[in-house]
């Protein structure tokens, strides 16, 4: 008998290589998202925090208060409860 494959062989053969480029393709796909999410996570924490996630310094921007510290309230408030 001639070594070869059959028409069985030839399917096998073709259902395995279609698997392995879609599992290939997905991979891929996950992987951008997966790299996409981290790059967002990290530009909002700099964002956020700002020296967190490589961004360096040491300076808070947008503090209202002299460097960072906590705001003081200008009036007395009452309480919409207090009889």
């Amino acid at each position: 008998m001639p070594a070869g494959g059959g028409a069985i062989t030839e399917v096998l053969s073709s259902i395995g290589r279609i698997s392995e480029l879609m599992f290939e393709g997905h991979w891929h796909a996950f992987s951008k998202a997966v790299e996409s999410l981290a790059q967002g996570s990290l530009r909002l924490n700099q964002n956020l925090w700002g020296s967190m996630g490589g961004g360096g310094g040491s300076s808070l921007r947008g503090s209202s208060p002299v460097s960072s510290g906590y705001a003081t309230r200008g009036k007395q408030i009452e309480s919409k409860f207090a009889k």
